[in-house]
């Protein structure tokens, strides 16, 4: 498909739709939300943060992770705009130290058992300011912190999710929502009053990720029951957490449920297969089968993105490495910059994903433009006023 085809899809997906985070159908963000990578809901219902009305780590819902084109709904693709900073191409940086994950998630949980889970979300919230490599792990903590929450109430979703917060992505409602769902006898049911009565973006991720659960990790299963969403951008939204969960939730904390990542070979595979619906989804979280076994090496994960058969599938899948650069760093955002700097005709791309995590990132507290006068490159700022 050529580049028409692609800046048209892309405009499509703005349409549709960051904390994330994701959809790779964004807006601009007005800043308030929940990313994505992602935020969920319950039974009974709650807000959330991610994209609600179409952005992601998005727009108004801040909580997964998300994509991007310019204001206007044009593709931008950044050609000539930078010469790619070879001397920073291989950036030192830092993964969160071996049992970091473990450490994070048993100080939460035990705040969790003598505070409650407002108290251990913002003692997370404390965590990844302290310690900024705890950001590539904390969405996955959060998770589990909202499988024991949800374990503490009673398994009542409505009432673990009174204390929702868009800390690390959304991922506390995102694990009570697919616990929940998991633990469902009538998932066509429960999966559209779970998020009722707000039935925003950020829960819908979260039940992509219960499908996930509740169908034994099977994503087509899980595919045919987004399609039950009450509208398309939550089907999207909902598939997000579908392909989220299938390459890794989170790839510092093996959050996949137990079960083994697929292959590159299969990722591109479902990738390419999946329904042209849904096909952007898949792209976009493609990277992290790639990084889950290189970590930190994204100038690795956009050569494996090039590789896809398709503009569009290059395209999403180089912004989702954006935004996974910004996501594992949002301390040091000049990892980010010089992987994007090297993305010659997808450096919009690229730039609108790590722009998307970003106000995920801030939990849809500042617009993914504010990330534009913070970046060093000025051609990369510049394309990234172009697609904010």
């Amino acid at each position: 498909m050529g580049r028409q085809r692609v800046m048209s899809a892309v405009a499509a997906l703005v349409g549709v739709v960051l904390v994330g985070v994701v959809i790779l159908l964004v807006t601009r963000p007005t800043g308030s939300g929940h990313d994505a990578h992602g935020n969920a809901s319950s039974v009974a219902g709650a807000t959330a943060v991610s994209d609600d009305a179409a952005v992601a780590e998005h727009d108004t819902d801040h909580g997964s992770d998300g994509g991007g084109a310019a204001a206007d709904g044009t593709a931008v693709d950044g050609t000539g705009v930078d010469e790619a900073d070879h001397s920073q191409a291989h950036p030192e940086v830092a993964v969160a130290a071996p049992g970091a994950y473990e450490q994070t998630r048993d100080a939460v949980l035990l705040v969790l058992d003598s505070q409650g889970p407002a108290e251990a979300l913002a003692e997370l919230d404390r965590l990844i300011h302290d310690d900024p490599s705890v950001s590539g792990i904390c969405h996955a903590v959060a998770h589990d912190l909202g499988h024991a929450t949800l374990e503490l109430v009673g398994g009542d979703a409505s009432k673990a999710l009174s204390d929702r917060d868009d800390v690390c992505g959304g991922g506390y409602t995102h694990g009570i929502i697919e616990y929940a769902l998991g633990q469902s006898s009538n998932v066509k049911r429960d999966l559209l009053r779970i998020c009722a009565p707000d039935q925003d973006g950020s829960c819908f991720h979260g039940v992509g990720h219960g499908l996930m659960f509740a169908t034994d990790m099977n994503p087509r299963k899980s595919l045919r029951l987004c399609d039950l969403s009450p509208n398309s951008t939550l089907a999207h939204r909902c598939a997000e957490g579908v392909y989220m969960q299938l390459f890794s939730g989170d790839i510092a904390a093996a959050h996949a449920a137990g079960a083994d990542l697929p292959s590159l070979e299969d990722a591109r595979a479902e990738c390419e297969s999946t329904r042209e619906t849904y096909q952007a989804n898949c792209w976009f979280y493609s990277p992290n089968v790639w990084l889950a076994d290189h970590p930190d090496d994204f100038l690795g994960a956009m050569d494996w993105c090039r590789g896809a058969s398709t503009d569009l599938g290059r395209a999403l899948c180089i912004r989702g490495t954006g935004s996974r650069a910004v996501k594992y760093h949002p301390d040091d955002l000049s990892v980010a910059e010089a992987v994007c700097a090297t993305a010659r005709g997808n450096r919009a791309d690229c730039v609108g994903g790590m722009a998307s995590y970003w106000s995920v990132h801030w939990k849809g507290e500042v617009p993914r433009s504010d990330l534009c006068d913070r970046l060093e490159k000025k051609r990369l700022a510049k394309v990234c006023r172009q697609v904010t």
